[in-house]
């Protein structure tokens, strides 16, 4: 006999589900269906009857049958005449409405930007930059191919790398890496080949919202580790990996992206022991492991087991400059082979003279590193002081590294006050783009990449936005 569910119960399971994009029976739809993956809703359980929840909801009874209808399609519920609507085994669904990173958004919009724009956690070109114009000669001096295609990457780029992260405790060699378009590339990369429509893909929540747009779009249903003070909670990873193993866990232990912390040494070692016991493949990015504020930074991950549990991402893109399309991969032969040919099929491979002037830069790539360490540290420490000052009641978690600042706000919804920032000429990013499952609505991510007096008034015109809102919030009550 199946589990009823009691109106009660669904509600507080789904969280606030009408500040999601689209028509609202899909909204609510997602809603239940990401409840369900999560094991917030046991399979086998009974749904409310639709005009019982309809009217807890306060919705027509339409939206709640279309909801069900389309969970139905989706293989998230079964419908049986004289036994309602039971949450179904977790075997043949299909994804759900994709997530959209406002940050990729910002990034392929044309035309005239916002005037202030920090949903782009991304610095301007290193000194070295513009010292390093490369040449199709530089790229042949580096090994490429007279014909220009090189889809693994330049041999004396994947040799420089090798030598780097050996050097970092990661013993590598040349053939273990692959070269990409960024590490969104690599992200692209391991979505297209491991995951298929219907996989689970884990992340932290909250994590990079673009690694959660790549998912989604492969038709993952992605799902957030919760965390605390000193990273993604095992139990709960755990637990998530015990309902159904995922295809992935991508993490970003050093330089959190959009919290800042570092996943304690401890706390690694205990993740990765939860996805050794179930073979699960974790993903770690280095993108800001570089920006550590003191400098120091614990063990990678994939140094603490064999290298076919981890893959390696990282790029050069806060160092150098994101212009320099420039990425890697580490993994063992065999998957670097596999997907060194699903990027040749792709693109041919990235651009060798962007790889060849990332070859030009590892003699100095300390020196630029330090300077990116002190300018992300130098900027934090302003822009955090000039928001205490200008909207005090605001929680921020106090970062250990990389660009971002991560805000609780004390009332309302993130997207609400996104929205208001916009109207005042500020992009930010929200806990909504962050974190797959509607966890931190009450939370805004503040990057400090710009240049000082751009973030300065990026900070007055936040503070006139959150007046403004508070304003509204007031005349409305």
């Amino acid at each position: 006999m199946s589990q009823f569910l009691t109106v009660e119960r669904l509600i507080e399971a789904i969280g606030p589900w009408t500040y999601r994009k689209g028509p609202l029976y899909l909204r609510l739809a997602d809603a239940i269906q990401e409840a369900a993956d999560a094991a917030a809703l046991d399979a086998g359980a009974r749904l409310p009857a639709e005009r019982t929840l309809a009217e807890a909801l306060d919705v027509a009874r339409g939206t709640v049958v279309s909801a069900y209808a389309a969970l139905a399609d989706r293989g998230v519920v079964q419908r049986r005449r004289g036994s309602g609507t039971t949450i179904a085994e977790q075997t043949r669904r299909l994804p759900g409405s994709h997530h959209r990173s406002p940050e990729l958004d910002r990034v392929a919009a044309s035309g005239p930007g916002i005037p202030i724009d920090l949903t782009i956690g991304a610095p301007p070109p290193s000194p070295l930059t513009a010292e390093l114009a490369a040449s199709a000669a530089d790229a042949l001096r580096g090994g490429a191919p007279h014909h220009g295609y090189a889809p693994m990457g330049l041999p004396a780029l994947r040799d420089g790398l090798a030598t780097r992260l050996t050097a970092q405790g990661l013993p590598t060699t040349a053939d273990e890496l692959l070269i990409t378009s960024g590490a969104q590339g690599a992200i692209s990369l391991l979505a297209t080949a491991l995951v298929r429509p219907g996989d689970r893909v884990l992340v932290e929540s909250p994590t990079y919202p673009g690694a959660i747009e790549v998912f989604s779009r492969a038709g993952a249903v992605v799902l957030g580790i919760r965390r605390d003070a000193v990273g993604p909670r095992p139990e709960d990873l755990e637990r998530l990996i015990a309902v159904q193993p995922p295809a992935l866990v991508f993490l970003v232990p050093t330089c959190h992206n959009p919290t800042g912390s570092i996943m304690h040494e401890q706390r690694r070692r205990e993740v990765l022991a939860v996805c050794r016991r179930h073979d699960v493949l974790v993903v770690e990015d280095l993108t800001l492991s570089d920006l550590v504020f003191d400098g120091v930074k614990p063990p990678h991950i994939a140094s603490m087991t064999e290298i076919e549990h981890v893959v390696t991402i990282g790029s050069f893109s806060k160092a150098l400059w994101g212009g320099l399309r420039t990425g890697f991969l580490r993994a063992d032969r065999s998957l670097v082979l596999r997907l060194g040919r699903l990027k040749t099929a792709r693109d041919l491979g990235s651009g060798l003279l962007d790889q060849a002037a990332v070859v030009a830069a590892l003699p100095r790539i300390d020196e630029v590193i330090e300077r990116a360490r002190t300018r992300a540290r130098d900027h934090y420490e302003v822009v955090s002081g000039l928001l205490h000052e200008a909207i005090p009641e605001w929680e921020q978690t106090v970062p250990k590294g990389g660009y971002s600042i991560w805000c609780r706000l004390p009332a309302g919804h993130g997207d609400r006050f996104a929205a208001t920032a916009l109207s005042f000429g500020v992009g930010l990013t929200t806990g909504a783009a962050a974190a797959p499952q509607e966890m931190l609505l009450d939370h805004v991510r503040i990057t400090c990449a710009a240049d000082l007096p751009v973030l300065r008034e990026a900070v007055e015109r936040l503070q006139a936005a959150w007046r403004a809102q508070l304003g509204a919030q007031a005349h409305a009550a």
